[in-house]
């Protein structure tokens, strides 16, 4: 597809910093709505008398159908309209314009789609406040993966036609700070309404917002898809997506160390919290609060700091995105055993945030990669395939895994085997740094 030129988007009449600033404010209630159970688990253990295995199994029913409709999220992104190429942006490149052609006013763009799923996640979050069983608080923790597929899977690819590929690290990292910021805020709204007022108020704090910032979505333009990128043949098929996706190997290294990562990031950010209620005798507000506040500033510290620092050294080392975040992950691992084993305040809460810091810095480098080596017409289908596979295999898993293991032996032996998978995840993303340069390569020609 034609790259639109300096000159046109340089007349743009939104800027892309509205759309990020907006885009990385819905991400922030995104993954507070997801991480608001895991401070008030230990209340809804006891409200609902669920075993440990019942209550790891809330985040595994989210994050299993969150994975599995991400390939249809994707697929519908890549075939929604670019009706930013007919309403204030210049010069469309010629085949969106023939393809738009064909299409009715109002077809569906992907800020659309993005919409809806925030509205959807909202009214299911708001409604977990309301049931009265286990049984139908899964369902409405289903209902809410629903909704944040059809949102976080086509965000990327509209970023990414906002900004050109050498901004695009900073770009996604200032997105994906939202990610702790949301967790952060989910950990102490919960702990802190939890404490005072009980976990089903908590539900309803964290889904009031939703229809308000879903309508914002629709002020917002669309930008023409693939205007920063060379001319491509776009998939259309299962199988000539799969020969391309086949065609850039680092695509698989980077999903196969971000499953790893995910499984390990999603399991101890589920139980964390009440393994330090049971494990180091700190009450719910105590333990979700002061877990949230280190997550928050560890999180958004080094979300920023590594999409800055994953870009400057890719200018220079082309496989840097790779070799940082796989550094930064074998890193962690005396800090994690420290959190986790030390029954030492002064220990394991500072250990605790330089483990935070040291994942986070990965999210923009690892994200950057990923849409930099995808064709631009095969982002969200390339997006959404990999987010169902790092999480169908990762955090789909590991919070019931160790809620059955806990029902047998405890938290502390699940929590730290989980934790000291983080330096494979780094050991892959190493090892696919070659394929990533060759990948990068390719993709310029």
């Amino acid at each position: 597809m034609q790259a639109v030129t300096t000159e046109s988007c340089a007349n743009l009449p939104q800027r892309p910093a509205s759309t990020l600033a907006v885009l990385t404010g819905i991400n922030a209630f995104n993954y507070l709505d997801r991480f608001i159970t895991a401070p008030v688990l230990p209340l809804i253990i006891v409200s609902l008398h669920l075993s440990d295995a019942q209550a790891g199994s809330l985040q595994t029913v989210f994050i299993l159908v969150y994975s599995l409709a991400c390939p249809l999220s994707g697929w519908l992104g890549d075939r929604a309209v670019d009706m930013g190429t007919l309403k204030g942006f210049p010069n469309p490149p010629a085949m969106v314009r023939r393809r738009q052609s064909r299409r009715a006013p109002h077809a569906i763009t992907r800020l659309h789609i993005a919409a809806a799923g925030v509205a959807v996640w909202s009214l299911a979050t708001f409604a977990s406040g309301l049931v009265a069983s286990f049984a139908w608080l899964a369902l409405a923790r289903a209902v809410v993966g629903i909704g944040e597929a059809s949102y976080t899977v086509v965000t990327p690819s509209l970023l990414a036609d906002h900004y050109p590929p050498g901004r695009r690290g900073r770009a996604l990292s200032i997105f994906y700070a939202a990610m702790p910021v949301g967790i952060a805020l989910g950990y102490v709204l919960g702990a802190q309404i939890g404490a005072r007022f009980g976990w089903r108020p908590a539900f309803f704090v964290a889904g009031g917002p939703g229809l308000v910032l879903a309508l914002a979505l629709l002020f917002l333009r669309e930008p023409p898809r693939g205007r920063f990128d060379e001319k491509s043949r776009p998939a259309t098929s299962l199988r000539e997506t799969i020969a391309t996706l086949r065609q850039r190997p680092s695509f698989f290294f980077n999903m196969a160390g971000q499953t790893i990562f995910t499984f390990a990031m999603g399991g101890l950010g589920a139980w964390m919290p009440t393994y330090f209620v049971r494990e180091r005798g700190l009450g719910v507000g105590a333990a979700g609060t002061i877990f949230g506040a280190l997550l928050l500033v560890a999180g958004f510290l080094g979300t920023i700091v590594g999409g800055q620092a994953g870009d400057r050294l890719a200018r220079r080392f082309p496989g840097a995105h790779f070799s940082f975040s796989g550094w930064a992950l074998i890193a962690s691992l005396p800090f994690t055993l420290v959190a986790v084993l030390s029954p030492d305040p002064a220990l394991f809460w500072p250990a605790m945030f330089v483990t935070q810091l040291l994942l986070f810095v990965n999210l923009g480098p690892l994200n950057a990669a990923m849409v930099n080596v995808l064709p631009p017409d095969l982002r969200a289908r390339g997006v959404g395939l990999h987010t169902t596979t790092i999480h169908l295999l990762g955090d789909a898993l590991s919070p019931f895994l160790i809620g059955v293991i806990s029902d047998s032996v405890g938290l502390r032996i699940p929590v730290l085997l989980t934790g000291l998978l983080l330096p494979l995840a780094g050991l892959v993303l190493l090892i696919g740094r070659r394929q990533l340069v060759a990948d990068l390569a390719a993709s310029q020609r």
